[in-house]
């Protein structure tokens, strides 16, 4: 459970500090979870499971499946719309990868600030 936690925190490029403010516990917390230190609280589970869109069964060892059918299938769909541009980054270095990443994080960043602004 502890190696699924850092790895889901990771994959989204968080600290423990900036995942423990948007879920509304601290540092230290994120860290006993991910060093088996703590049991995580159900709540907590839920809510971990919600922020990552996976399954409390994935967070806890039970299933190695990450996401229900519904959000499977929104995935499915989602790589059949944008094919072409996984297949050009799956081609790229690690270093471009994350500079097209922070580059779309960005993008997204001022598109929900514009839309804010429209509202």
């Amino acid at each position: 459970m502890s190696k699924r936690l850092k790895e889901l925190r990771e994959s989204k490029r968080l600290s423990q500090e900036t995942l423990g403010r948007e879920i509304g516990t601290s540092q230290q917390n994120i860290s006993r979870y991910e060093t088996d230190i703590n049991l995580i609280p159900i709540d907590m589970l839920i809510r971990l499971a919600s922020y990552y869109c996976v399954t409390t069964d994935y967070i806890l060892g039970v299933s190695d499946v990450k996401y229900n059918q519904e959000r499977q299938l929104l995935m499915e769909k989602l790589i059949d719309e944008n094919y072409e541009l996984l297949q050009t980054y799956k081609y790229l270095n690690k270093d471009y990868r994350n500079l097209v990443y922070d580059l779309a994080e960005r993008l997204k960043e001022i598109e929900e600030k514009e839309k804010a602004c429209r509202k």
